[in-house]
């Protein structure tokens, strides 16, 4: 009976809360007896998965936030890219729709690496402020709209819209990034000890990208009820280089040094020049790009234990071909490439890869999220000979014999509703 009782106390709460807010609402309404200035307002399509909406609507009040495309005046696109020096180059494209279809702006700004995430919503809010002004101007609301400049008395500052003045740069455009880490977790069971460090030094510029990064990990658990214990260590050292050749031409090598428990590798050392074609120019990769490369490299493996193959060490040539395909559009963005490679002495040794991650707006409220990550897998030069035991296969100590590896995502999400999303409520969390 108590049960009864609390259920029909919860309806009733909840009836008498929408209804007070129904009562409110049309109070407010009958005070509104000239047009309501949300009539007059923009509706906006904000395309940002990154951007900190709720400040957005909170510093940009005199436009409609809708939920669907489609029923929008402005579709703004926001794409990101990572600058050579570690920051953000972030571009919005403002997509007229409907009667302001005549209309279509580009703007761009760059947020340096140090740059805090605060400092940088508010010039992200300012550009997207600054490209709605062409579409306010032609609503009534724009009587409304008074433009400010805030001189800070400084000769010396910079355009942000601007990239760093080379010439001027005492790091002459590199950028380094030192990071380390460690976790220690126990309990009656088990006790983990994790470690992890790396170290990067990069340095772009138009014509010439250079990367070098040194890496360590280190895991182990030791499992107190059978006094047994699980350990990975892993290091690695590579570099990349590329120099460009043209508006969609690239050529360049990578060279890398490594030694890892798990794969059996004492030492792996490989380097192999590479070339690259892209289908569209690099200049629009913030919104589509296909890439072609081949590459050969030449390894020379050392081997903690016998292989398969009654190896502890070889020399190897191999050679890849990959496709990638990359994309941010107002109906979508995403990625999709494919590797092929193989050991040039045995072509049945080989590797096929693909990656894909596709978010897709199908209409309106309705959109599609797919993940794959697949592999046919024929070149594991590299393992142990002899079977695992059965604490390395349950622990995950070694790499074991497969022909293939997969891993598929779907998802699909639908909303539906008010097209309306102006209010911003952060009560009990959002």
């Amino acid at each position: 009976m108590i049960r009864y009782i609390l259920i029909l106390t919860f309806f009733l709460f909840g009836y008498i809360a929408t209804g007070q807010d129904v009562d409110d609402s049309t109070k407010a309404n009958e005070k509104e007896e000239t047009t309501n200035p949300r009539d007059e307002a923009l509706n906006v399509f904000l395309d940002c998965r990154w951007c900190d909406r709720n400040y957005i609507k909170q510093t940009i009040p005199f436009v409609n936030y809708v939920n669907n495309k489609d029923e929008a005046d402005i579709h703004i696109l926001v794409r990101k890219r990572v600058t050579g020096g570690g920051g953000g180059e972030y571009t919005l494209d403002f997509i007229g729709q409907g009667k302001f279809s005549d209309i279509h702006d580009k703007m761009m700004f760059f947020s340096p690496v140090n740059e805090t995430a605060d400092e940088t919503r508010k010039a992200r809010c300012n550009v997207i402020a600054m490209g709605l002004m062409k579409f306010v101007a032609r609503t009534p609301l724009s009587r409304n709209i008074h433009i400010s400049y805030e001189d800070d008395g400084s000769d010396t500052s910079e355009n942000r819209r601007l990239e760093g003045n080379i010439q001027n740069d005492p790091w002459n455009s590199w950028m380094f990034k030192l990071s380390g880490s460690g976790e220690f977790n126990k309990d009656q069971n088990y006790e983990t000890t994790r470690a992890s460090s790396s170290f990067s030094a990069d340095r772009v510029t138009p014509e010439l990208k250079m990367e070098y990064d040194v890496s360590y990990s280190y895991r182990q658990t030791i499992y107190t009820t059978t006094e047994s214990k699980s350990f990975r260590e892993n290091w690695r050292v590579r570099n990349l280089m590329v120099k460009s050749l043209g508006a969609q031409w690239s050529a360049g090598g990578r060279a890398s040094i490594s030694s890892d428990t798990y794969n059996n590798y004492r030492l792996a050392t490989n380097i192999g020049p590479a070339i690259e074609y892209n289908l569209f120019p690099y200049e629009e990769s913030f919104k589509k790009q296909f890439r072609i490369q081949y590459g050969i490299t030449v390894h020379y493996n050392i081997y903690n234990d016998t292989t398969n193959y009654f190896k502890t060490s070889e020399f190897l040539l191999r050679h890849y071909l990959s496709a990638s395909l990359g994309f941010n559009q107002p109906w979508g963005s995403g990625y999709i490439s494919m590797t092929w490679a193989n050991y040039l002495h045995d072509f049945s040794e080989n590797n096929l890869g693909l990656r894909s991650n596709i978010y897709y707006r199908i209409y309106k409220g309705l959109s599609l999220n797919l993940q794959a990550r697949a592999n046919l897998i024929h070149d594991q030069r590299n393992l142990v000979k002899g079977d695992a035991t059965e604490q390395e296969v349950l622990t995950r100590q070694r790499a074991l014999k497969t022909t293939y590896s997969y891993t598929f995502e779907i998802g699909i999400t639908y909303s539906f509703g008010s097209i309306y999303n102006n209010v911003v409520n952060p009560r009990f969390g959002n």
